[in-house]
């Protein structure tokens, strides 16, 4: 299963709290575009607000949030950390 660390927890709060979102709204994590377009088995991932997850996603509450992996990304996070790392100009989400 992904792990979230507390700080991209705190990092996806924070946007969850920022867009206005209800508290029971959770982050789903789901595919870019079509994934057989990228080379080095990189899989563009998004992260939206949702309110729940889809029929097929895999819940889950790490660090008080609400996580949603759509059903084909499963697989490829599974035993992944999704950490932040903090570059001088931005602040970027990653997955070790």
């Amino acid at each position: 299963m992904l792990m979230v660390t507390s700080t991209a927890a705190a990092l996806l709060k924070g946007a969850k709290s920022a867009e206005g979102a209800s508290p029971e709204a959770g982050i789903r994590l789901r595919r870019g575009i079509d994934v057989a377009d990228f080379e080095d088995h990189v899989i563009p991932i998004g992260f939206a607000i949702s309110d729940g997850p889809e029929p097929s996603d895999q819940s889950f509450e790490q660090q008080g949030l609400l996580i949603f992996v759509e059903s084909a990304l499963i697989e490829p996070l599974a035993g992944r950390i999704l950490d932040v790392r903090f570059e001088k100009d931005r602040t970027e989400l990653f997955f070790r």
